[in-house]
C-alpha cells in the first residue's frame, strides 16, 4: 500500500515472473503437490518453477533487486494426492474439457471465463480508478477544481478517520486505487504473475473472495495501526487522518498464499546469491513488521502488507491445510 503523505516507494514484496499456463487438471495438481513439501510459512515460487519449466527474471521497482526463480528439487511426501477431491473443492471448470465453445454462454457465464480473464478484469478495474485519479488531478492543476480529488480521497483511500465517519466501503475500494503510475504497474505486474496461479487452484469465486478478504483485513489493519496504536505509542494523533491506497494488501495476500502452498523454491538474488524462498519472503514481511513497530515514517504502508499476509496465512491454515491433509 502507498501512503499519501510523502515520496513514492513501491510495496515491499519479492518480485519475479511466471508465464501464463492453461487451467490445471487434476493430474497436474496431483503431480505438482506431490513433489512439494507444504509448510505454514511465507515462501514464494511460480508455476513454472514447480513444473520444472524455465523462469524469467524481473526487476522490482521497490528495491531494484533482480530475482530469478529456480526449481528446487523436493522429495515426494506422503501418498499421491487425490486431485479429483481438490477439484471438488475448487469447482474450477473453465470449459477446458467439455463444451469449451460454450464457456461464456448460459447462466453463470461470468464464472466460466478463462483464468486470465478474471485477472485482466481486476487489472482493468484498477486501471479505471487510476484514470479517475488522473482526471481529478488534471482538474486541480488546470482549473483549480478540487472537488473530484476530494471525492476520490474520501472514497478510494483508507484512513481511521474515514472509517469512524462511516465510510466502510473504503475497506475495499483502496484495493483498486492507485495515484502513482509506477505503484500501479508494480502491483498489477505482481497480480498478473501470481494471481492466475492462485485462481487456477482456488477457482474464480474463492479467488475473488480471497482478493477482497485480504483487502479488507489489510486495510482494516492499516487503519487501526494509524488510528489507535501509533497515536498511543508516539503521542502523534495526526496519523488518524493519514490515508493510504493500493492493491498491495490483496497482492501480498496472494503471494503469501502462493508461498504457503509451494514453499520449496530457491531464488538467486541478483543472479549471484542463492537464498531459500522462505528466507526472502520472511525477511520482507519481517521488515514490514519492524518498520511498523518502530513507527517508521516511510511511504510504504507496512501495516497493510502485514494484514494481507495474515489473511493469507489464516486462509491457508484454517481452510486449505485441513483439506490438503485429507487429500494426502
Amino acid at each position: 500500500m502507498l501512503r499519501l503523505s510523502s515520496t513514492f516507494t513501491a510495496k515491499s514484496s519479492v518480485l519475479f515472473c511466471a508465464s501464463a499456463a492453461e487451467p490445471w487438471s487434476s493430474s497436474t495438481l496431483k503431480s505438482v503437490f506431490t513433489q512439494q513439501k507444504l509448510a505454514g510459512s511465507r515462501f514464494l515460487s511460480t508455476t513454472r518453477t514447480l513444473l520444472g519449466k524455465d523462469t524469467k527474471g524481473a526487476t522490482s521497482a521497490a528495491r531494484s533487486l533482480l530475482w530469478q526463480g529456480k526449481h528446487a528439487q523436493a522429495q515426494p511426501r506422503g501418498q499421491q494426492w487425490r486431485g479429483a477431491r481438490w477439484e471438488q473443492y475448487t469447482k474450477a471448470d473453465y470449459g477446458s474439457r467439455r463444451g469449451n465453445q460454450h464457456r461464456n454462454s448460459g447462466s453463470g457465464g461470468f464464472w466460466k471465463m478463462k483464468p486470465e480473464s478474471y485477472i485482466f478484469t481486476l487489472i482493468a478495474m484498477n486501471g479505471a480508478v487510476f484514470v479517475m485519479w488522473s482526471i481529478a488531478k488534471n482538474k486541480v492543476t488546470s482549473f483549480g477544481d478540487n472537488k473530484m480529488v476530494r471525492w476520490m480521497a474520501d472514497n478510494f483511500t483508507i484512513s481511521y478517520a474515514g472509517l469512524t465517519q462511516g465510510r466502510l466501503w473504503t475497506l475495499v475500494t483502496p484495493a483498486f486505487s492507485h495515484v502513482d503510475p509506477m505503484h500501479a504497474m508494480v502491483n498489477m505486474f505482481m497480480l498478473h504473475q501470481f494471481g492466475g496461479d492462485i485462481l487456477r487452484i482456488l477457482g474464480p469465486k474463492k479467488f475473488i473472495g480471497f482478493y477482497l478478504g485480504a483487502a479488507v483485513l489489510g486495510n482494516l489493519t492499516s487503519a487501526l495501526v494509524r488510528g489507535i496504536i501509533l497515536p498511543r505509542s508516539t503521542g502523534n494523533r495526526s496519523t488518524i487522518y493519514q490515508s493510504s491506497l493500493g492493491a498491495s494488501t490483496s497482492v501480498v495476500g496472494i503471494t503469501t498464499l502462493f508461498a504457503c502452498l509451494f514453499p520449496q523454491a530457491q531464488l538467486m538474488l541478483m543472479f549471484v546469491i542463492p537464498v531459500r524462498a522462505w528466507m526472502a519472503s520472511a525477511g520482507f514481511i519481517g521488515w514490514d513488521l519492524w518498520r511498523v513497530m518502530r513507527s517508521s515514517s516511510t511511504r510504504v504502508d507496512g501495516a497493510g502488507h502485514i494484514g494481507g499476509a495474515v489473511a493469507a496465512l489464516g486462509y491457508y491454515w484454517f481452510r486449505l491445510r485441513p483439506l490438503i491433509r485429507r487429500m494426502r
